[in-house]
């Protein structure tokens, strides 16, 4: 009662507070609601007007003087909204939002700001050139501001916080939208005029495939690298590939740990699991070791690459093409990024055929991709052996992972080249010397898995040979490591639950038992992984003219993040491209990921139903 009584004591004002706040201000403040719904209002007015311009400047573009008046208008209210994005709110029904949500909206504004000045470039550029269309340009730069508005005013400006509050405490979530808005805000980027050679052959589909390709380290082109991108544009394509190869939670996890901020107890215990750290005490430490050793790792094979390009400066001019002017510095940084996260994007316009004889430099390349393909876990557990033989300690035994993950690795590299020089020595391998042909086949068995670099036109394979390409690819990598596919230790624990099963007897490998949940897992991941591909391939099948057996290959390159093609891409629709981008995106992430991401919190079984047998095989 006496609690009761303060409380109501202090809620009513004293009277001469309130005569002096009356002779004051004769007409009250707005409230803190009717503010924050006048300013919900403004912005939803602006988003339409904004919507409504940029219609107009698509359904009629470099229109003169009318494009110069609507860009004028579009100009003068794209500060009010930008304002309206970034302005602060503290009120107690609208926190302040996470650093996730801030993020966004700062990149929302910045591209908003960046794409009208494209716009802007286009008009006033025009008059000079002569012959040369910028309508389709403009169009594209058009629809892009168009998906920021309405992104980032959909929903009165409550989209962002409420997208926030979803993902902040699920990682799937976090890992679905952040590679999604990466691959989105890389294609814009790569749109514009100082990403291209030419503007006005400008295609926003073909950007957005790209900045994916990167994003998804597959690797996967519609275009030539060094004839339509210019340095700034490789050097974006190289940063997205740097953010998918380590992942973007590990990365922003290294700059909270660097900038001294705390992650959130949930969202550190997943990432443990992801990088296989001990703890999350040990979490810290294993992050900022991840991204030092990757770093590391490609500057040592950048250096070492600078000096095979280098050395003979004719040769390197002769087959790098465009990208010579950018010197061998740049084509040996590009290359060591691309091979160690089993991206395969190459800056050359051959590619790395014209380095087939040059062992030094496949040598490095090959070292990367297995470096990369196999796991950040086992090079973190590799380089504590080699530190404990170093100091002449006692060697602690090796986790179960991380000899399942070599072992698979060390096999599947041997069997797959031995295969590819009995299909292929009189193939595609044909019009090599023997010497040649052993190292194309080992290149290529290790390529083929996920890295998607090629010596060889992989368009002259047999059936058979791209039959087993498309198995490899589908295995694909090691866990925790940059590369995609089912991963190897999901096909060795599938390989030990159906031994298993035949032999009714308790699941293992080498001399580990396995529990029943990774056998289950296992079974699901290649199960969803099989759905998404004969959906992929369905699809693909229905819209393209092409020979189904290279658009199956296609299907398992984008699924598995390999990058390796006959040919098909360029010549792919619209609606082509689009599937395998999704493809693409799906295998970046996971089938698993993905169903987690969309999946709804389970609820607790109410009624038992009795059990019965079910003939299966």
């Amino acid at each position: 009662m006496l609690v009761s009584f303060d409380e109501n004591v202090q809620q009513q004002p004293r009277p001469e507070l309130t005569a002096k706040a009356a002779a004051t201000h004769s007409i009250p403040p707005p409230s803190p609601g009717l503010r924050q719904r006048l300013l919900r209002v403004s912005e939803w007015s602006l988003s339409v007007a904004l919507a409504s311009l940029l219609t107009v400047d698509i359904l009629n573009p470099m229109a003169g003087l009318f494009t110069l008046v609507v860009l004028s208008i579009l100009t003068f209210l794209v500060w009010p909204w930008g304002w309206l994005m970034l302005r602060p709110r503290s009120s107690a029904n609208s926190p302040s939002p996470s650093i996730t949500a801030w993020v966004l909206r700062v990149s929302f504004v910045g591209f908003a700001l960046v794409l009208l000045g494209a716009k802007w470039w286009l008009v006033l550029l025009a008059p000079a050139a002569q012959g040369v269309d910028y309508v389709g340009s403009s169009r594209g730069y058009a629809i892009a501001l168009v998906v920021l508005f309405g992104l980032g005013t959909l929903r009165n400006g409550q989209l962002l916080a409420r997208l926030s509050g979803l993902v902040v405490d699920h990682p799937a979530r976090l890992i679905v939208l952040s590679f999604g808005f990466t691959g989105v805000f890389g294609g814009f980027a790569l749109s514009l005029p100082l990403s291209l050679h030419e503007v006005h052959r400008l295609s926003m589909l073909d950007n957005l495939f790209m900045a994916f390709s990167a994003v998804c380290v597959t690797g996967l082109s519609v275009n030539v690298i060094a004839h339509t991108y210019t340095w700034a544009g490789q050097l974006i394509l190289c940063l997205l590939i740097q953010i998918g190869g380590l992942g973007i939670m590990v990365l922003s996890a290294a700059i909270a740990v660097v900038t001294g901020q705390r992650m959130r107890i949930r969202r550190s215990a997943v990432l443990a699991e992801i990088v296989d750290a001990e703890s999350v005490a040990h979490l810290r430490r294993l992050v900022i070791a991840i991204v030092s050793s990757t770093l590391l790792i490609e500057a040592l094979a950048a250096l070492l690459l600078y000096l095979q390009f280098s050395s003979d400066l004719v040769f390197f001019a002769k087959s790098a093409g465009a990208i010579a002017a950018y010197g061998p510095w740049w084509a040996a940084i590009f290359h060591s990024v691309s091979a160690f996260c089993n991206a395969g994007f190459s800056t050359f316009e051959a590619g790395l055929e014209p380095f087939r004889g040059q062992p030094g430099v496949l040598g490095v390349v090959v070292l990367l991709i297995v470096a990369g393909g196999i796991g950040f876990p086992v090079l973190y557990e590799l380089a504590a052996r080699l530190a404990q033989t170093l100091r002449a300690r006692r060697r602690e035994r090796m986790s179960l992972h991380s000899r399942i993950a070599i072992r698979a690795t060390a096999l599947l590299l041997g069997l797959v080249a031995v295969a590819y020089l009995l299909l292929e020595w009189h193939g595609a391998l044909a019009g090599l010397g023997w010497p040649d042909r052993i190292m194309a086949a080992l290149f290529q068995s290790a390529s083929c898995r996920t890295a998607g670099f090629n010596v060889v036109d992989v368009g002259q394979f047999g059936p058979p040979a791209l039959m087993l390409t498309c198995v490899a690819m589908f295995i694909g990598a090691c866990p925790g490591s940059t590369g995609g596919g089912v991963k190897t230790t999901t096909v060795a624990a599938l390989f030990a639950g159906l031994r298993s099963e035949l032999e009714s007897r308790p699941a293992y490998l080498l001399d580990r038992a396995l529990t029943p949940a990774t056998i289950s897992k296992a079974i699901g991941v290649s199960f969803l992984s099989l759905g998404m591909l004969a959906i992929a391939t369905f699809l693909l099948l229905l819209c393209e003219q092409q020979q189904p057996l290279d658009l199956i290959f296609e299907v398992f390159s984008a699924f598995s993040t390999t990058g390796l093609s006959t040919g098909v891409t360029p010549r792919l629709s619209s609606t082509g491209k689009v599937i395998i981008l999704l493809t693409m995106y799906v295998g970046r992430i996971g089938p698993l990921t993905l169903a987690l991401a969309i999946a709804r919190k389970s609820e607790p079984v109410r009624l038992e139903l009795p059990a019965e047998r079910v003939l299966i095989g």
